[in-house]
């Protein structure tokens, strides 16, 4: 504690002694908003997971959810620290304790066989370290993060930090940037076994290359599965590891006894090889949830280990369609087994390809598609996007007759024409804005609209601008005969216009990017595309204010320059513009194509239209885990075996 603090350089207001924190109080220090907010939503992120966890499972399904400290978690672990030989822990001693040891420093690797109890040890610690960093504002605050998302070899770990930060907790590059770099975070890393085989030694040495760097955590701890890491030629630079141990045949029977399942001790000590699989605490939760009253004769038919497995996940899989539900998100027609497990496999095998353990549905990419589906995909946006920059079009010319129509007409074949190549790109939401008009956020606005604008008058002004006009010219010049007045024409309409375009650029992107908050918690499913939704509103009115003032600002400037059908024909065209970039940087584009994407993927059969309500029934199915806006399986083997079903 004493060696964080001076770390720290803020020990002024904290007393240390053994075991404790005291905070003088009348000098307590807070953190930051967002700071807060992260801190939040990490702890309410680790209480959902250990809620939803099957070890909690079996308490709840066994009546024993109201003492849970009358059943403890069983499995034994030991400490390895060097060469040292291996040191039993004692019962009595917390994974919190461990991780103070003074030969740790809190640089600690977890090492387990599959269904070990890694993450759920992770996740004990990280809900100890958030009590510690509620009380103590110096302490860094631990944020879970799994590797299976690292996929580029040659990519920082730091800079992969910053794009998680993003991609899950919506956290601002620059500030995920100053919080590394000031230490702000404590990273807990699982998964590492999870990486794609090809990228796992690459991996540790690119955590080793964090752990070492300039920018380096005070604190980490690693997750891994013991068979793997002990085939890397490079070693973790962490000060030592804990090494979670297989169940022994008395912890095993007196945990039946505990959750009252005596019986099925009796039949699993008939059959070696079953008590080796139930050795591992995940296969022994999940007898325990699978197994009803009957006979474990069809399972001592099975021959090797993966059968078994196979058939248990089977057998779990099917006892959890069949188990009685209390809040069944479904009112009416509620999926059948076939159709919610045709869903789940499909979901399953898409995470896989992406190497991806949690699923957003905001976060569904065109990727997804395959084959006729992309192409229908592309067709339905590009039609959305041209009816809708038609009637903006049509709006803003000669009125709602001729002009409306012949408006929908034009910008539908204008924006058809590049919406199959436009809307192709990922998705990405405007998640969320502040207007709360502070003289932070108006400097922000003001820093953001002038890098964006003069990059927009720089690259469409000019450069796009002037390639345009001498375009232009020349091919007008060869038709009408005049090559020189067509040119010189040409070059001063492609550069006003293409001044016009670079304003639009800068005024409606630098506006959406300045406004972005610096923290967006998705506490709802498909929150990104909801908000989207609410954010295209606000900067659409944003942009037709702008319009307004553009239309003015145009008028007074082109007016003496070029006869008044052209000043027209560039009023009405960069207003259309302007307001039509506001619809589609503001969130207007993620729902165009949130919205083909969603259509196409339910009118295939892969997955249903109310994607929440469905993933939270599988959630109260105990199949999956839903953490705010997020959801994962229920466990990592659990998504591996679905995704390994043939999807019918």
């Amino acid at each position: 504690m004493d060696q964080r603090n001076e770390n720290r350089g803020r020990d002024q207001n904290i007393i240390n002694q053994p075991g404790t924190v005291v905070i003088n109080p009348s000098h307590q220090p807070e953190r930051s908003r967002t700071e807060q907010q992260l801190l939040q939503f990490v702890k309410q992120e680790v209480e959902s997971r250990l809620r939803q966890s099957l070890h909690n499972a079996v308490l709840i399904n066994l009546g024993k959810a109201a003492q849970p400290e009358q059943v403890k978690r069983p499995w034994d672990a030991e400490v390895k620290i060097g060469a040292r030989p291996a040191e039993p822990i004692p019962e009595t001693t917390s994974i919190l304790d461990v991780f103070d040891r003074s030969d740790l420093g809190g640089k600690l690797l977890i090492l387990g066989n599959p269904g070990a109890g890694k993450t759920t040890t992770l996740l004990d610690l990280a809900k100890a370290l958030i009590g510690r960093a509620e009380a103590d504002v110096d302490f860094p605050i631990p944020v879970l993060f799994n590797l299976s998302a690292w996929k580029e070899d040659k990519q920082h770990i730091r800079d992969w930090l910053i794009v998680e930060l993003k991609q899950k907790y919506g956290v601002r590059a620059e500030l995920g940037e100053q919080w590394l770099k000031e230490r702000r975070l404590l990273p807990l890393l699982d998964g590492l076994d999870e990486v794609k085989p090809e990228r796992q030694e690459p991996c540790v040495q690119a955590i080793n290359a964090f752990l070492t760097g300039e920018d380096a955590p005070l604190y980490a701890v690693v997750c891994s599965r013991r068979e793997e890491y002990n085939t890397y030629e490079t070693r973790l630079q962490l000060n030592g590891a804990i090494c979670l141990q297989a169940l022994t045949l008395p912890q095993i029977q007196q945990y039946l006894a505990d959750v009252n399942r005596p019986e099925l001790w009796d039949l699993l000590n008939q059959d070696a090889a079953l008590l080796e699989l139930v050795q591992a605490p995940l296969f022994l939760s999940v007898i325990i949830l699978a197994y009803p009253q009957d006979s474990l004769d069809d399972w001592q038919q099975l021959n090797s280990r993966e059968e078994r497995l196979q058939d248990l996940w089977d057998r779990y899989i099917c006892r959890m369609f069949e188990r009685e539900i209390r809040n069944n998100p479904y009112s009416r027609k509620t999926p059948s087994q076939k159709q919610a497990r045709h869903w789940l496999v499909w979901l399953a095998k898409q995470m896989q390809r992406e190497s991806q353990t949690e699923f957003l549905i905001e976060r569904m990419q065109p990727s997804w598609l395959v084959g006729r589906d992309h192409g229908l995909y592309q067709l339905i946006g590009g039609l959305i996007g041209g009816l809708i920059f038609g009637l903006i079009f049509g709006l803003t010319s000669v009125g709602l007759n001729v002009g409306l129509f012949g408006g929908l007409f034009g910008g539908l074949i204008y924006v058809l024409s590049i919406g199959l190549i436009f809307v192709m790109d990922n998705i990405f939401p405007v998640e969320a804005i502040h207007l709360s008009f502070t003289h932070k956020l108006f400097r922000e606005i003001l820093l953001s609209l002038r890098e964006r604008l003069i990059f927009g008058l720089i690259f469409f002004g000019l450069i796009a601008g002037l390639i345009f006009g001498l375009i232009y010219g020349v091919f007008y010049g060869l038709i009408s005969g005049l090559v020189y007045g067509a040119i010189v024409y040409g070059v001063i309409y492609g550069l006003l216009g293409g001044l016009s375009v670079g304003l639009i650029y800068g005024l409606s992107v630098g506006l959406v990017s300045a406004l972005k908050a610096d923290i967006e918690i998705r506490l709802q499913p498909n929150q990104g595309i909801k908000n989207s939704i609410k954010n295209t509103v606000i900067i659409s009115g944003l942009g037709l204010l702008s319009a307004a003032i553009l239309y003015v600002l145009l008028s007074s400037t082109l007016n003496p320059i070029l006869d008044a059908q052209d000043v027209s024909s560039i009023i009405v065209t960069s207003v259309s513009l302007l307001i039509w970039m506001s619809f589609f940087t503001g969130g207007g584009l993620a729902c165009i194509q949130h919205f083909s994407l969603r259509w196409v993927l339910f009118r295939s059969g892969v997955a249903p239209w109310n994607y929440a309500r469905f993933l939270d029934y599988a959630s109260e199915r105990l199949l999956i885990q839903r953490v705010g806006g997020r959801y994962r399986f229920i466990h990592k083997l659990l998504q591996d075996h679905f995704a390994a079903m043939p999807l019918d």
